[in-house]
């Protein structure tokens, strides 16, 4: 734990000869530490950290510059003890002389201080293991840095290196040598002398090729070779059998060698933005192994392009979408045309260019299902009815959508009913500089010789003009002129044949088509189906662990089964059971089918099970009407407002989707939820949040000011901006589609007198400003007046939390939240681990972290396949900080906890965290026992559990694990929370 050096805890003493180096310092337990402390916190923290031994010498100094103070560097030289010593930010130009005498040192970073170069008495420091210099001008090392034969890591990022430093050859004991953003054309032979190297970055550099020498290296595990000039990959990279990580992505490669295959251990592989045959967007969705094949397969055969797209036809309910589809296709105009129940996909040809028309259905309740089918490589047709007013938000609405699933796909806009109002004009220019309109073409779906003269002369032959549009712009598609093996051609031929009978063809049916075919293997075959999915031949989700599937689906078949439930009336208005979806679904679905069409629901975030019964609730069914409750108990703690109004769009589907995401914590001593509504309950406090459609407003009242109500404030915000992927997306610099406006009551609690911009609150405080002046308007007299609001008293409230990655802050978060979750202690009581990670992982996103959960990665038990991590927490960097494996204990299980112990430490730390955490639910009654017993299964066990929290149901410990080519240890953090027993 971080302790400050005035503590009271029985941290040792400095001397008081070295007081005036480390004072306003934070002190930590030991230098140790320092190596893993983190750098942001670090950053943030004034002035600096140290620690000390037991005779008060300093052990670890961590300093950056501050204002109004320099330091002493005189005062190193008595820091004789000094092993880890890490300056950054200072103005300085050269290294300090004095650093230069602290031979004990073993851990050296000088990182931004504008460093030129290197002096020659750095051989002193012949202890020295570590040693980072990155941001500098450094443009050489000198030659007597040989000298450093102890060093295991060098990391020389972002200097002025043109040549590569070839003294370097001479640390043979380095495990980790970083090199990255610098000038260099050239890796010398050389490199073969590193016979321990395990990690090599020289991403950013000016690179034609990699040496053969580099794949003779029998220890490495990560090679980042990423945005060089690489233009080909010698036969020798499949020598590195060991090798898991490989980046090769923004080169020049126009070719992979059949090596690759023997990288068995590989897990991540990005050869993005090469000059490779990549057949589909999809392909970069593949596992390594699926990408190697499918490369191979290409280069080694016959191949042709593709050819075919989707086009997607959307818009609101009857502007005429099908009518326009039917005349595309060469039939006559249907006067009694019904409207699409789901989603209607039929084929046609444009000149040798084959396009998959899909048909959506244009009813509000079926929106939010579009989404899923939406696809990248489409040309989207968007209709509208010339004979309605022209609606902006409308617009957007499908333009935001279009461009979050498919950001550079055309868009033509049809104006229908043309005939029934000439005069309308499309405003093209409003949206051609955001959105990708490339046409607008005014039509009627009328037959010709139906219109009037004044309609032909303004029109034309409009369907003529469509045709002519979507055949101009299907051939500028990405990805459509892709090379795919004939085999390829002949498996997507033989599943269009089956289509034509069958509404499922069983998966064993394909891979029967498949190695007929000659696409062998489960890569290949995997990569196929997935390309097949993407140009709409099928439905399939081969790799979602939440749909297991076993069938290839044709596409209507799913889609309309999904309309069927969602548009069912249910006897209790939302709830549906399974007998009632059996009966919905009684024709066409087997009882198999059936469960895994809700599933799909659940994936797509239509509905949920209930925690106390299998059956399905559907928000999007729930009656619209709010029912009636106590205003004022809810109003006089956290209040606050996501307007949308001029920013973005608020959809109907949004408060359904937060229902989803956010019934855990639904309040069950209220009706719980309505169309546009939901009550919230968590700890103390109790919420409600109330969706405003008319007014473009998303209202949220909760009950108090504590840090319950921040939590689901928290949550609220992270669940929200999840929703809006979509519009944040399409936005530039990925801005909100909201406004989040603090609400300014007046004494009464009962109706709000004005709002002010969250953002405007948070720039008021970065000045330094102590109030804030808000207009309000007093309802009672309609007097609108200017009051003055205390800024930190506001941003106390509301304020999003800084975040820190260290090995205690992430402990401290995780406890907390793990603390919180015993208050729904009897509901966890009958849970399986998933459904706990889930609280877990919605817990930490409501702090404000990012979580992935589920992730494949790692190897699984025997090394060969992909294993699932229970959750990987990202770091502001996007990169991985931490992982989080979980299990569920009855009784302590030598076997269940060495599993998940070992998959923790062999299989999924492949970016070599220092510090990952293995949690354990325990559900017993004698827990100190249990805490006992659990402890024995581990060397080196360490209990902190004082230092962490005086609960009783929560324990803490840490244990140590050798990192391959690496002198650090990582810490392994074991949190064991206990929910009891069921009653």
């Amino acid at each position: 734990m971080l302790k400050k050096s005035n503590s009271k805890e029985n941290l040792p003493k400095i001397k008081n000869g070295l007081l005036p180096l480390v004072r306003g310092f934070m002190q930590l337990s030991d230098s140790a530490e320092a190596l893993d402390y983190d750098l942001r916190r670090f950053l943030n923290d004034k002035g600096g950290v140290f620690s000390v031994d037991d005779k008060g010498e300093l052990t670890s100094l961590l300093i950056k510059p501050i204002e109004e103070s320099n330091v002493d560097w005189n005062l190193l030289l008595e820091c004789k003890y000094l092993q880890v010593l890490h300056l950054e930010g200072f103005n300085l130009g050269y290294v300090p002389e004095e650093v230069l005498t602290i031979t004990e040192l073993t851990a050296l970073k000088l990182i931004n201080l504008k460093i030129k170069e290197i002096p020659d008495n750095i051989c002193n420091l012949t202890s020295l293991e570590s040693l980072d210099v990155s941001n500098n001008e450094i443009f050489e090392l000198p030659k007597n840095t040989s000298n450093l034969i102890n060093l295991k890591k060098i990391t020389l990022d972002n200097n002025k290196f043109t040549l590569f430093p070839e003294v370097i050859f001479n640390f043979f004991n380095l495990g980790g040598l970083s090199l990255s953003n610098n000038s260099i054309e050239l890796i010398p032979s050389g490199i073969a002398c590193l016979k321990k190297l395990a990690l090599l970055d020289v991403s950013f550099n000016r690179l034609s090729a990699l040496p053969t020498e580099i794949f003779e290296l029998k220890k490495l595990v990560i090679l980042a070779a990423n945005n060089n000039s690489i233009n080909a990959l010698p036969e020798a990279i499949g020598y590195s059998d060991k090798l898991e990580f490989l980046n090769l992505s923004s080169n020049r490669i126009i070719k992979v060698p059949d090596s690759l295959l023997k990288l068995e251990r590989l897990f991540m592989f990005d050869i993005e933005d090469n000059l490779l045959p990549i057949p589909d967007l999809s392909f970069h969705d593949l596992e390594p192994s699926e990408k190697i094949q499918t490369l191979l397969a290409i280069q080694n055969s016959k191949s042709s392009p593709l050819k075919q797209a989707k086009v997607l036809v959307v818009g609101d309910e009857r502007v005429g979408k099908t009518s326009i589809i039917n005349r595309l296709l060469g039939n006559q105009h249907n006067e009694n045309q019904t409207s699409t129940q789901g989603i209607d996909i039929s084929s046609l040809d444009f000149n040798e260019y084959k396009a998959h028309i899909w048909d959506f259905a244009g009813q509000e309740l079926t929106h939010q299902t579009h989404q899923f089918f939406l696809t990248e490589r489409s040309l989207y047709l968007y209709v509208i009815d010339a004979q309605k007013e022209d609606n902006q938000a409308r617009d957007l609405h499908w333009f935001n959508t279009i461009k979050s699933y498919s950001e550079n796909s055309p868009i033509i806009v049809v104006v229908n009913h043309c005939d029934q109002n000439l005069n309308y004009q499309f405003d093209l220019q409003r949206y051609q500089n955001t959105f990708q309109v490339v046409d607008v073409i005014y039509t009627s779906a009328c037959n010709l010789n139906s219109l009037s003269e004044d309609v032909k002369h303004k029109i034309g032959d409009s369907i003529d003009k469509l045709n002519k549009s979507i055949s101009k712009q299907l051939p500028k598609l990405p990805g459509i002129e892709r090379q795919i093996p004939e085999s390829w051609h002949i498996v997507k031929s033989a599943m269009e044949t089956f289509k034509e009978t069958h509404n499922v063809i069983e998966k064993n049916i394909y891979e029967d088509e498949c190695q007929k075919a000659g696409v062998l293997g489960s890569p290949l075959q995997t990569a196929l189906l997935k390309i097949l999915n993407s140009i709409g031949t099928v439905i399939a989700y081969p790799n979602d662990f939440r749909l297991k599937l076993t069938q290839i689906l044709k596409p209507e078949w799913v889609t309309n089964a999904v309309y069927k439930i969602v548009r069912s009336p249910a006897e209790n208005p939302g709830l549906y059971t399974e007998e009632a979806i059996s009966e919905i679904l009684k024709e066409g679905y087997s009882h198999p089918q059936q469960q895994w069409l809700i599933d799909l629901l659940i994936k797509f975030e239509l509905g949920f099970r209930l925690s106390s019964s299998s059956d399905l609730l559907i928000p999007m069914r729930l009656p619209s009407v709010m029912p009636e409750f106590d205003k004022t108990r809810y109003k006089q703690g956290l209040n606050i407002r996501f307007n949308y109004h001029r920013v973005g769009l608020l959809k109907s589907n949004v408060l359904p989707q937060l229902i989803v995401r956010m019934h855990s914590y639904v309040d069950e001593n209220t009706t719980k939820y309505w169309r546009h509504g939901l009550f919230l309950a968590h700890g103390e406090c109790q919420g409600v949040i109330i969706s405003d459609e008319p007014n473009q407003c998303i209202d949220v009242y909760l009950s108090t000011r504590n840090e319950d109500a921040r939590s689901l404030l928290q949550w609220l915000r992270s669940n929200l901006q999840k929703i809006e992927h979509s519009q944040i997306q399409a936005n530039d610099n990925n801005a909100l589609p909201y406004k989040e406006e603090i609400t300014i009551y007046g004494n009464n609690f009962i109706t709000p007198i004005g709002y002010v911009a969250y953002e405007k609150v948070e720039r008021a405080h970065k000045k330094g400003k102590k109030t804030i002046e808000v207009e309000v308007n007093y309802p009672e007299t309609g007097e609108v007046d200017d009051i003055d609001v205390e800024v930190d008293q506001l941003l106390g409230l509301y304020k999003t939390p800084e975040l820190s990655y260290s090995i205690q802050s992430l402990s401290h978060v995780i406890i907390n939240v793990l603390l919180r979750l015993t208050d729904f202690r009897s509901k966890i009581i009958k849970e399986k681990e998933d459904d706990i990670n889930d609280r877990l992982r919605e817990s930490l996103i409501s702090s404000g972290y990012s979580i992935k959960d589920q992730s494949r990665g790692g190897f699984s038990g025997s090394g060969v396949r992909v294993g699932e991590r229970d959750l990987v927490m990202m770091n502001q960097f996007g990169q991985q900080a931490t992982l989080i494996e979980a299990m569920c204990l009855n009784s302590v299980v030598k076997k269940t906890i060495k599993t998940h112990f070992d998959k923790l430490i062999n299989n999924y730390n492949t970016q070599g965290n220092p510090f990952d955490f293995l949690i354990t639910y325990a559900k017993v009654n004698n827990f100190d026992s249990f805490w006992d017993k659990y402890q024995k299964n581990f060397d080196g066990f360490r209990d902190l559990t004082r230092m962490y929290t005086d609960k009783s149901v929560l324990k803490v410990g840490h244990n140590y694990v050798e990192i391959d080519g690496s002198t650090e240890d990582r810490i392994i953090v074991h949190i064991v929370i206990n929910f009891g027993v069921k009653p």
